[in-house]
């Protein structure tokens, strides 16, 4: 049975979900190019890679791109509302002052996007008062980790993240523990100024469960930590091993250099170091910048040849785990990481990234101190036990 309703209702409860803004563009031969502004854009297959977006039957800029077989999608960022109401207007150069490069099929893309998408028409269907574009994608790339512009109740806006957590299917049994927690990984993010991240070993991989906060280092066109997986694999994920399942021990040990100088022993003495402060330092701007090159250049999950490289220098850095001095000492500090303690004896960990490599002691004293009241209340809240002579957060045990 249809219940009757007009198209301002339509409309109006429509708008109560978000859609993404992007501009549709392509070249034309000899005249100006050509831009759509749409609303209504979503990813349609993996494999093949398909989208799709639906633009007005009465639109005069559709059948000149239409027309040209081939288009970009440029997903608009939060601070382009005026570009996006620009492009909305009817105008014979929309691009007139605009600035813009082009896609590998010469469609602009627009300086300040989001991100870009870069297509060859698959199939146009008539649905309607629009038409369903279906573009196979040929290109595409992250250009910035600036927030999108939205859609929203019949206006535009910005998504404001609190926080982010992981979606895939094979970490459902985190959920609880990352719903539990993601007020506290606010909260310190907030606290310490940084990302916050959470994250735990999944058989032998290191995986981001969630995260908070802005990233105080900027990483280029570098997606979000949030879901990345790594090589369960010293020096990643050292409070997990510091107390988690001893007969991992070896295996995340397992040297990628030499083993006399990079050895279990080594390894273990690190590892009481670390249970007894209660925290792990993660320094050296040149060896972590050089591993996080190595995870974005990766084409697999494992851990491949420039990858291991990375890991070489930077566990040098991680053996040798630094007391805090003077209030007049600095530390090039890039992590800090703690465990949270789950019950059953399972660990994960919470650590802060892309600090400053400046750090004053003071500051590097507050980060730690809030790292570790943050572990006790998180282990509390999730039913946990923490470890003997882990230390309070107001003790000294730098």
């Amino acid at each position: 049975m249809t219940h009757e309703f007009t198209a301002q209702q339509f409309r109006q409860v429509l708008g109560q979900y978000p859609t993404g803004v992007v501009v549709v563009t392509a070249t034309i031969p000899g005249a100006p190019p050509a831009a759509l502004t749409i609303g209504s854009f979503s990813s349609v297959s993996l494999d093949p890679p398909l989208v799709a977006f639906y633009p007005g039957k009465d639109s005069s800029t559709w059948p000149k791109i239409q027309a040209q077989g081939r288009f970009c999608i440029n997903v608009l960022g939060a601070d382009q509302e005026a570009l996006c109401r620009a492009f909305a207007t009817k105008g014979a150069d929309k691009f007139a002052g605009v600035a813009w490069h082009p896609a590998p099929s010469g469609a602009p893309i627009i300086n300040g996007a989001v991100a870009w998408i870069d297509c060859e028409m698959e199939d146009v269907l008539t649905l309607g008062d629009h038409y369903l574009v279906v573009g196979h994608v040929t290109a595409l790339e992250t250009e910035s980790q600036d927030l999108p512009l939205l859609f929203f109740r019949g206006g535009y806006g910005r998504f404001l993240p609190s926080s982010l957590a992981a979606s895939e299917s094979s970490l459902a049994e985190f959920l609880p523990v990352v719903e539990a927690v993601r007020a506290e990984l606010e909260s310190v993010a907030r606290d310490c100024g940084s990302e916050c991240n959470l994250a735990a070993q999944i058989r032998d991989e290191f995986v981001v469960l969630a995260g908070a906060g802005a990233q105080a280092s900027p990483r280029g066109k570098r997606p979000t930590r949030v879901g990345r997986r790594l090589p369960y694999l010293a020096p990643i994920g050292a409070p997990l091993a510091a107390w988690g399942d001893p007969a991992d021990l070896d295996r995340w040990v397992s040297p990628v250099s030499d083993a006399s100088v990079d050895g279990l022993e080594r390894w273990q003495d690190t590892l009481d170091v670390i249970r007894r402060r209660g925290y792990v330092i993660g320094r050296g701007d040149t060896p972590y910048a050089a591993m996080e090159n190595a995870i974005d250049e990766r084409t697999g999950r494992g851990a491949d040849p420039a990858l291991l490289s990375a890991l070489v220098e930077v566990r040098k850095t991680m053996l040798d785990q630094p007391s805090i001095g003077s209030s007049d000492d600095k530390y090039d500090v890039r992590s800090l990481t703690v465990p949270i303690f789950l019950p059953a004896g399972r660990v994960v960990q919470m650590g802060l990234y892309g600090l400053q490599a400046d750090m004053s002691s003071d500051t590097l004293r507050r980060c730690v101190r809030r790292l570790l009241q943050a572990s006790w209340r998180c282990t509390e809240s999730l039913g946990g036990e923490m470890p003997a002579g882990f230390p309070l957060p107001g003790t000294d045990q730098h």
